[in-house]
């Protein structure tokens, strides 16, 4: 029990407890001031180093951003190595020069777009599921293109593809069991590609998925495929896409996933009736089509319609020109996904676009290509055009040697020499 002794009375060295050693007020303050410099100082210290350290992961988060998006800005597909290959597979200067690597990096591409088809890979029997001597193949390739200083949009294309077609996602979504294990192959596939840096390779799981009739079956798919190979890629950018062959009604009915390092990929081939004139693996009216102008008009169809003998076909030509396909209406169609895209704050990405040279007129081609590029430059969409060196081609071949259209690589915003 403490007694309060009277004020004045010495008990205990005679102080009352509200009493105070002559001077110790002086130096409990100076003490209690200096505690409190100290505190303050080690308090902003800790934060200043939160604050720093904070900013250095968003300026690498930004640096990272910048260098990855400046490698994917334009580019141009390899299609024919890994697939659609004829023969064996081959090393890839066999098929693409060190010669063409350097002339597509001369030509201002950033990226090549590389097709596989699972079938050249795929090892059912194995327990990774791979082909060793094949993915030897594919991965040294893939450091070639990369030593070149052009950065690689890995494309798995279609699951079994050695003839023309266009059913590129063949059984997945139809046979549960295989889309089981077309899940547990791209987690075995992740796994080797992670080795490359994720500045420099875009991964792209599945081109155009087509589920026709069944589009809604294709998001949680995805979604399930784009997690398996984030287990494995926690860093490399992933690409998601629509289901009906990657055109703009599947994309504009995604929904995104939760995953900010996932751009959204489109291909961008309207009208077909124009960009697939001649092809003999689409639409069956399309092999009977000729001389389709760009831009449309009726006037200006009334060549193509006369060339045909269809009633259908005669319609279609006329309803083609009655729409006026020009570059203010390509920029319609594609702002339809800049605007989804900004609605759900989210990156566009365009890797195919282009237009069957065969039958279709130079000029006109060279136009319509044009104009696609101006829209997709316009809204800051990194693109890649539909193709090097085939049907689609951005070059000929002169006894193997790869001479450029330079009226084309002109309407594509190219260098030209």
């Amino acid at each position: 029990m403490i007694t309060l002794a009277p004020t004045g009375h010495k008990k205990n060295g005679g102080l009352s407890l509200n009493q105070e050693k002559p001077g110790a007020g002086k130096k409990g303050d100076k003490l209690k001031t200096k505690l409190k410099k100290i505190f303050s100082l080690l308090v902003l210290s800790f934060l200043l180093v939160i604050t720093l350290n904070g900013s250095q992961l968003k300026s690498d988060e930004i640096r990272t951003s910048t260098v990855r998006s400046s490698h994917f800005l334009r580019g141009i597909n390899l299609p024919y190595w890994f697939w659609l290959n004829q023969g064996e597979l081959q090393p890839l200067p066999k098929r693409y020069s060190a010669g063409d690597l350097s002339l597509i990096k001369t030509l201002g591409f950033t990226f090549v777009r590389l097709p596989v088809d699972m079938a050249n890979i795929y090892a059912p029997d194995r327990d990774d599921r791979l082909d060793p001597a094949a993915l030897e193949l594919l991965l040294s390739g893939i450091k070639i293109i990369l030593k070149s200083g052009l950065a690689v949009n890995f494309d798995l294309h279609s699951i079994s593809q050695k003839t023309g077609g266009s059913n590129y996602s063949g059984p997945l979504g139809q046979d549960e069991k295989f889309t089981a294990e077309f899940i547990n192959f791209w987690q075995h596939l992740a796994e080797k590609l992670a080795i490359f840096d994720p500045d420099w390779l875009l991964i792209e799981p599945m081109n155009e998925p087509v589920f026709l009739f069944e589009e809604y079956k294709w998001p949680p798919i995805q979604k399930q495929l784009l997690q398996a190979i984030r287990e494995k890629m926690p860093d490399h950018t992933l690409l998601a896409t629509g289901a009906l062959w990657s055109n703009l009604p599947g994309l504009l009915s995604l929904q995104p996933v939760d995953d900010p390092n996932v751009w959204y990929n489109f291909h961008f081939y309207d009208p077909h009736l124009f960009t697939h004139q001649g092809a003999t693996w689409g639409a069956p009216y399309e092999k009977d089509l000729r001389q389709v102008p760009y831009p449309s008009s009726p006037a200006a169809v009334e060549k193509a319609i006369s060339l045909v003998e269809d009633e259908n076909l005669k319609k279609y030509l006329r309803t083609y020109g009655e729409e006026r396909w020009d570059g203010q209406k390509i920029e319609t169609e594609i702002l339809k996904a800049v605007d989804w895209a900004e609605k759900y704050g989210v990156r566009l990405f365009c890797n195919e676009f282009g237009a069957y040279r065969d039958y279709c007129l130079p000029p006109f081609r060279r136009a319509w290509i044009r104009d696609v590029r101006l829209a997709l430059d316009k809204y800051r969409i990194s693109w890649a055009m539909w193709e090097f060196d085939g049907s689609f081609g951005l070059v000929f071949r002169e006894k193997g040697r790869a001479i450029t259209d330079k009226n084309l690589a002109s309407a594509l915003g190219l260098k030209l020499k």
